[in-house]
């Protein structure tokens, strides 16, 4: 068995998170976990997934699979998401993702905006946060985001003229 010194600790925040860079540097950036994201010009990376955070991943994404074998489309978890926002394009990583049949979805480098997009908040991330990403992703071809909350054991919707109402 391992001694504890050769467990590593929980991964140090990205260098690059919050540093303004111009999209093609960003794209030019090696892949981290946890994923980095990029709007506004900046660099953000996300949460470090706790447990919650990684059973409704999974959650949701066994089922929006099995949504998808039955009824066509296709899903998957943390894609990376192409925006074309109206200021600077940019790149989000929703928890979850669906495409229905038809939408396009992009290529191997440039996923386009999903049909669903499924934030999962943990629990040191502001809600705050996440209803603004879920408000930018509706805005930018995103056709619903559902934001679960399952430190408070809430879900919001975004779609049509629901803005982050309380589902249930």
């Amino acid at each position: 068995m391992a001694s504890p010194a050769a467990i590593p600790d929980a991964p140090p925040r990205s260098r690059w998170d919050g540093v303004r860079m111009s999209l093609g540097d960003f794209e030019a950036l090696p892949e981290e976990k946890p994923y980095l994201e990029y709007f506004g010009g900046r660099v953000v990376q996300k949460a470090v997934p706790k447990r919650p955070h990684g059973k409704g991943q999974l959650r949701f994404g066994r089922r929006l699979e099995d949504f998808a074998e039955r009824y066509g489309g296709d899903a998957w978890t943390e894609p990376t998401i192409y925006f074309d926002f109206l200021r600077e394009p940019g790149y989000l990583v929703p928890d979850v993702a669906y495409w229905a049949p038809g939408k396009p979805q992009g290529d191997d480098d440039r996923s386009l905006p999903p049909t669903l997009a499924v934030e999962i908040r943990s629990k040191d991330q502001a809600l705050s946060v996440l209803f603004a990403k879920c408000r930018l992703m509706r805005a930018n071809g995103v056709d619903v985001c559902w934001l679960i909350d399952p430190v408070a054991q809430n879900a919001y919707v975004f779609e049509g003229d629901h803005d982050g109402e309380p589902v249930g």
